[in-house]
């Protein structure tokens, strides 16, 4: 039963654990997935070099957290000269503390890293299917969540640790705070409002744009009036004290263009337009705008069932307006806060196109607007998604197993061979006693002796080279066989470690009799060289 025309106890709690049921089962098809692409066995940063900074970034909350809460600042400048992944610490701390939480509670090992984005992709895709399925009905609902399964952008981003999908979470969870704010004007929704948004501001800079989020939302949801009430501001407020100070302590803001032009926007918006056709389908960029129309006429109009699309509509619009004035296009992965806002409207579009045409086909309709989505996404489930290994891993492994005290790793590398590596030392050596040196930083390009006295000035134990067809093209890699061609009798190869995809391995050399001096010593050498 309902009393003041709200639900009953017992209706929401069966919407709960309905959507719980949901999203594990979600979760349970993105493990699935997982595994189908190999990212399981393969090393963070194989596909992207800076998915290594946001692992270490969580490692270094979580090695914070069991040290008992040290000074974070010398604690943080010690773990970075061991692993010194580029970007950690971040000047964003959500992320890296939510990872860091988890792996204090479930440990470094890759399943349990990637169980988190699995979780979010889950929240993610049961989300926008409950959306569109209140909006447009069961079935179309349910097509909006397949076709965010079968997503390009949302399968990789779950076959990695990053902040794209917490980015798109937190930003369509602040677009239905704002929705259900236009219910009632109800204070709670704007608190919820405020958490998702700081949340959003505190993960990436991209969450800058839901800045503007609740005014065009309530412009758009045809509830303007609403900005006059208190709880509003009060949310805004929040907002601004929650996630504030932290942004301007830091600067961390959007790279805007300085000057942007209508060229440059055209261009950011083409760009972006191209790769959520690539990575969705047509439809989905054709629909959206359809989608969009239709809410905002039918929310003026009184429709409360419109009004979560025009917020999400206002979402939508938000971000590419940051995105048509950042100084550089779009990255693919940053599209992602895009991907179920355009399945959304997309369903909404179609199912009011239909409307025009009839109603009281509800049932066939939605059946039509789900055989056209499921179609439409067709192509992107056929795009294979895979993270292949790069042998990193067994690198770390080998290095570990040797139980050298206080190791010193030159590696030779692309930057997601570093990084690859610096990963896997990270989740391997748990006594953190090795220290991971890139060559690039210290002796690229040097002559073979230049090499050998910095071999000798840190006591390296190993070197470890990407003998790949792009990775002997960079000078330290030149520079590191160089040496080994010049000095044969100092290096020992200890094991080769193929690619995945056969192009190329990782070659792991021992240096015998290498002098290692004391921590202090080599920690004073390292930030010495630290610009070399």
């Amino acid at each position: 039963m309902q009393e003041d025309g709200r639900p009953s106890l017992g209706g929401a709690s069966l919407r709960v654990l309905t959507f719980l049921i949901l999203t594990a089962l979600a979760a349970t098809i993105v493990v699935v997935q997982q595994r189908g692409s190999g990212a399981y066995v393969a090393e963070f940063s194989a596909t992207r070099a800076d998915e290594a900074t946001h692992v270490l970034g969580g490692m270094m909350v979580a090695d914070w957290i069991a040290a008992g809460l040290p000074a974070p600042g010398r604690f943080f400048s010690d773990y970075t000269l061991r692993l010194p992944v580029p970007g950690v610490p971040a000047g964003l701390p959500l992320h890296p503390l939510a990872q860091g939480l988890w792996i204090a509670a479930l440990g470094p090992g890759t399943p349990a890293l990637l169980l988190l984005p699995a979780f979010l992709a889950a929240l993610l895709v049961v989300s926008a299917g409950w959306v569109a399925a209140r909006a447009a009905g069961p079935l179309p609902g349910v097509a909006v969540g397949a076709v965010l399964m079968a997503a390009v952008p949302v399968r990789e981003a779950a076959i990695t640790v990053g902040v794209d999908l917490p980015l798109a979470l937190a930003s369509l969870s602040a677009a239905l705070a704002v929705a259900g704010f236009m219910r009632g004007g109800r204070g709670l929704f704007m608190a919820l409002f405020a958490l998702a948004a700081a949340a959003a501001l505190l993960t990436a800079p991209g969450g800058a744009a839901l800045v503007g989020l609740p005014f065009l939302a309530l412009a758009l949801g045809g509830c303007p009036a609403l900005v006059l009430r208190r709880a509003f501001w009060l949310g805004l407020l929040l907002m601004a004290l929650l996630a504030g100070p932290w942004l301007m302590a830091f600067r961390v803001l959007p790279e805007l263009a300085a000057a942007p032009t209508l060229a440059s926007a055209q261009a950011n918006l083409a760009a972006g337009a191209a790769a959520l056709r690539s990575g969705l389908g047509d439809v989905f960029v054709v629909l959206p705008p359809i989608g969009a129309v239709a809410a905002v006429v039918h929310a003026w109009r009184g429709r409360a069932a419109a009004r979560p699309v025009a917020a999400v509509a206002a979402l939508a619009v938000c971000v590419l307006v940051l995105f048509a004035l950042s100084d550089v296009p779009p990255e693919p992965g940053r599209l992602l806060v895009l991907a179920a806002p355009a399945a959304i409207l997309s369903a909404y579009g179609a199912i009011s196109l239909l409307r025009l045409i009839s109603s009281g086909w509800d049932t066939v309709f939605g059946l039509a607007v789900a055989l056209v989505l499921l179609l439409a996404a067709m192509p992107a489930l056929l795009e294979p998604v895979h993270k292949g290994a790069v042998g990193m891993d067994q690198v770390a492994e080998a290095v570990v197993a040797k139980n050298v005290a206080h190791p010193v790793v030159l590696v030779a590398a692309d930057g997601q061979g570093e990084a690859a590596l610096i990963a896997a030392m990270a989740q391997r050596d748990r006594a953190r006693s090795a220290f991971v040196v890139p060559l690039a930083r210290r002796a690229a390009g040097a002559a073979p002796d230049a090499v050998m006295a910095e071999v000798g000035a840190l006591g390296a134990s190993f070197l470890v080279i990407e003998a790949a067809p792009g990775a002997r093209t960079l000078p330290a890699v030149q520079a590191a066989e160089a040496a080994i061609a010049a000095h044969p009798d100092r290096f020992r190869l200890l094991g080769s470690y193929p690619r995945a995809d056969g192009g190329g391995e990782a070659r792991l050399y021992g240096i015998p009799g290498a002098a290692v001096p004391d921590a202090a010593t080599l920690r004073q050498r390292l930030r010495a060289g630290a610009g070399g």
